[in-house]
Parts: structure tokens; C-alpha cells; sequence
């Protein structure tokens, strides 16, 4: 037999087994893609189940609901399965391993596409965060995730000097400046990026971009409950001459003041299944207690609007507080599921209470409540609280100069008017002990 030196169809084989070597390093390159697309997702969902079982765990100081907490939150941002959410309290792992830190490690198996065909049809991708003790350097969440998250328009400015401002939008305007305005922070941290297309100015400039989304720091507090009950008789007390009326505590239909005269709620606690309104030229004198409101909330007249020390307001309908007389209250919290309005033609001083379940909260919107929030006020005014809206774009509007202690977390946020704002970081300059003081992310 003749033994021939022809090396024809080499070439083909060699293709052949070069194709399958790129073949394989593309499909690695994918699913690798895919894993590190995966990873940054489950570091986002570990950032805000840690966040949540930390606040949950500051005022039930049980692992098990902050577990719950945790895998709510986690839950909510891509994580499939409550079992693959490990929460550690204090931390098992880490540099933080003492009492005031709370541990979340997520590891969830994730399908690949290519690399079943070596064997490896999913792999585990874990991430871990650490919240605990801290100095809060936020003080404006803006948390839609798309779209215009912070915008100044006309010749005003806003002023966060202690404090960071964080924009989770991941549009090319998530931040925009449309006037002559300013916006000012500590810091400024944009997922997406910025436009300013007026003659304003942004401090610090350029801002950072490309951060990853911050998540919601109150995810886990609890949302107050509306009370209901059944009024059985003088069911709709009303003022509507120049006289003045006085109601005790109990159970309502509404209650209303259109007249010039005082209409007082004495001490205690009220059930009111319709509205309270105040609508006329008389003052509303509203006793420290607990009101839950199954309408609205309206005081849109011109008699001064006091609220008694350390009351509660949950409201099923709309907060609508825009009279011109003074509105006034220490210690409050507004939980509304309908929109909100504040606004200060008159003397407006609203702070919230230091103590309790909601620490520092004075107003919080329903987290599925998309309804608008705005707040209006003027020089002179003293608005010190947490405003919490997740849902809600809320519309800051100053005239003159006007100074407030805020923490916003809200959808987005919208800067109007020819006034400045300057914004304190509330929980650290007013309220050490409020529910978003001390918790941050360490690890």
C-alpha cells in the first residue's frame, strides 16, 4: 500500500475545531454577561432587604420579622425565592460582627443559556450587605427608576448643605435644569446622567453618574391602618354661624366648620368615616390625639388651623391643609392615601414627633399612592420632618427665602418658584433618633 502526502481536508478539520473553541468562549461571554448583569441585581435586592431588616429590627427587635422585612424588600427586587435570603443579626461575617448591624446574604441559583452544554445549566451568585449604625449622609431619595427624578425650573434654588441628594433615574435628564435656578448638595450621586439647559448651576460639579439605584431606606415601615367604625347618633356635627362648637372624642360621619366661628375636637381619640373640613372664616382647634379620617382632611379657609401635640393623622381620602390662616402643629404625622398639600400662605409650622414608631415622620403617602404631593411655603415658615411618598412626585415650591429641615423620599422630585429652598439634612441636624438616622449601609 502507497502511503500518499496529501494533508487536503486539514483546513476543514482545524475550522472545525476552531469554530467550536469561539463557539464556546461566545457562550461564555454571554452567560457571563448575563451572571455579572444578575450579580449587580442581587446586590440591589441584599442593599434593601439589609436597610429593611434594620429599620424592622430597631422597633420590633425580633430576627424573625426583620427576616420578613428583608425578604419583602428582596422580594421586590428580583429575588425569586423568600429561602434564598439569609438575614444575620448581628452580622456572622464581616468587620461589623456587634449589635447595631443587621446582615443580609442573598444566593440564588441563576440559569445560564450556553453553559448547560458543558454541564453547568445554572449557577449560584450571591451578594451581601451590612446596614447598621451611622451617620445618614442622604436627605433626598428620588427612586423612579426612569425618567426626569429631579428637576429645577424657573429663577429659584434648592440648597442641600449637609446632605446628599440620590437620583436612581437611569435617564440621560433624570436630573434637569430648566431656568436660571441653582441646585446645591454635599453630594449628588445620578444612575443616569444630567441636562442643564438654562443658566443655572449644579454644586457639585459635574455631579456623580453611573451610581448604582439606591434603595428605599423606610421599605419596611409599617404603614399605619385606617380605623372604621359606626357613628350612632349627633353624627355630623357642624358649625356654620359666627357661634362656636365643641365635639368630644367618639365616632363620626363628618365634621365640619363653614361659619366664623371656633369648632374644637377636645382631647382623645376620633373616628371620622367621611370628612373634616374646615372651609370658613373660623379657626379649627383639633385636641392631641388620634384621628383617622375616612374622607378628607380640608382646611382650605381663612381661621388658624392648630393641631394638638403629638397627634396622628391617617386619612383614607386627600391632606389638603392650604388655608390662609396659621397652621400649626408639634409632634405630628400625616399617613394620607390620597394626594397631599401643604401650604403655607399663612403662618405654617409643622414639625414631626421624636419618638415612637414613626420617629421624625410628618407626612407619609401610601407606597402605591401615585396621587401628586406638593408643598408650599414662605419665609417664616419651620417644616422639620421626613417626607415619605415612594410613589409620589412631589412639587416643592418656595417664595422668598425659605429654610426647612426635610428628608425626602419620594418618586421624584420638582423644584419651582423664584424663591430659594435651603434643606437641612433633618435626620442628623434635628433628630438623631429618627427612623432614618442611624441606619446606613457599612458593607
Amino acid at each position: 500500500m502507497r502511503i500518499r502526502d496529501d494533508e487536503s481536508g486539514q483546513v476543514l478539520v482545524m475550522a472545525a475545531l476552531s469554530t467550536t473553541l469561539l463557539l464556546a468562549f461566545m457562550a461564555l461571554a454571554i452567560d457571563g454577561g448575563l451572571l455579572f448583569r444578575a450579580r449587580r441585581n442581587m446586590q440591589i435586592a441584599a442593599d434593601a432587604g439589609a436597610a429593611a431588616a434594620a429599620v424592622d429590627y430597631k422597633y420590633n427587635n425580633s430576627i424573625a420579622s426583620a427576616k420578613t422585612a428583608a425578604q419583602t424588600a428582596a422580594t421586590g427586587n428580583t429575588v425569586t425565592n423568600t429561602t434564598y435570603v439569609t438575614v444575620n443579626d448581628p452580622p456572622l461575617n464581616g468587620y461589623h460582627k456587634t449589635t447595631g448591624y443587621t446582615e443580609v446574604i442573598i444566593s440564588q441559583p441563576v440559569q445560564t443559556v450556553f453553559m448547560g452544554m458543558f454541564g453547568f445549566k445554572s449557577v449560584n451568585v450571591a451578594a451581601r450587605a451590612v446596614v447598621g449604625s451611622g451617620t445618614n449622609a442622604g436627605c433626598i431619595w428620588t427612586l423612579a427608576r426612569s425618567g426626569n427624578d429631579v428637576s429645577l425650573t424657573g429663577s429659584g434654588a434648592i440648597t442641600a448643605q449637609n446632605c446628599d441628594i440620590y437620583d436612581d433615574s437611569s435617564s440621560s435628564n433624570a436630573l434637569t435644569l430648566t431656568g436660571s435656578g441653582a441646585v446645591s448638595a454635599k453630594a449628588i450621586g445620578i444612575v443616569g446622567s444630567y441636562s442643564n439647559v438654562g443658566s443655572g448651576s449644579i454644586t457639585p460639579n459635574p455631579p456623580t453618574t453611573g451610581i448604582a439605584p439606591a434603595a428605599d431606606p423606610l421599605a419596611s415601615l409599617p404603614a399605619p391602618t385606617i380605623s372604621t367604625g359606626t357613628c350612632s347618633s349627633s353624627c355630623t356635627p357642624s358649625n356654620t354661624g359666627s357661634g362656636n362648637l365643641t365635639v368630644n372624642p367618639g365616632t363620626y360621619t363628618s365634621i365640619s366648620n363653614t361659619g366664623s366661628g371656633t369648632v374644637t375636637l377636645t382631647p382623645g381619640n376620633y373616628i371620622i368615616t367621611g370628612g373634616l373640613t374646615n372651609t370658613g372664616r373660623g379657626a379649627l382647634v383639633l385636641g392631641a390625639g388620634a384621628y383617622s379620617i375616612g374622607g378628607n382632611f380640608t382646611t382650605t379657609g381663612s381661621g388658624a388651623v392648630t393641631l394638638g401635640t403629638g397627634s396622628s393623622f391617617t386619612v383614607g381620602g386627600n391632606l389638603s391643609l392650604t388655608g390662609s390662616g396659621a397652621l400649626t402643629g408639634t409632634g405630628e404625622t400625616f399617613y394620607t392615601e390620597g394626594s397631599s398639600t401643604l401650604t403655607g400662605s399663612g403662618n405654617m409650622n409643622l414639625t414631626a414627633p421624636t419618638s415612637g414608631t414613626y420617629d421624625g415622620v410628618l407626612v407619609f403617602q401610601a407606597r402605591s399612592d401615585t396621587d401628586a404631593m406638593s408643598i408650599t411655603g414662605s419665609g417664616g415658615d419651620t417644616i422639620k420632618g421626613i417626607v415619605y411618598a415612594p410613589a409620589a412626585a412631589l412639587t416643592l415650591t418656595g417664595s422668598g427665602s425659605m429654610s426647612v429641615s426635610l428628608d425626602m423620599i419620594v418618586d421624584s422630585l420638582s423644584v419651582t418658584g423664584s424663591g430659594s429652598i435651603t434643606d437641612t439634612n433633618y435626620a442628623v441636624v434635628s433628630n438623631p433618633d429618627s427612623v432614618l438616622s442611624k441606619l446606613i449601609l457599612v458593607e
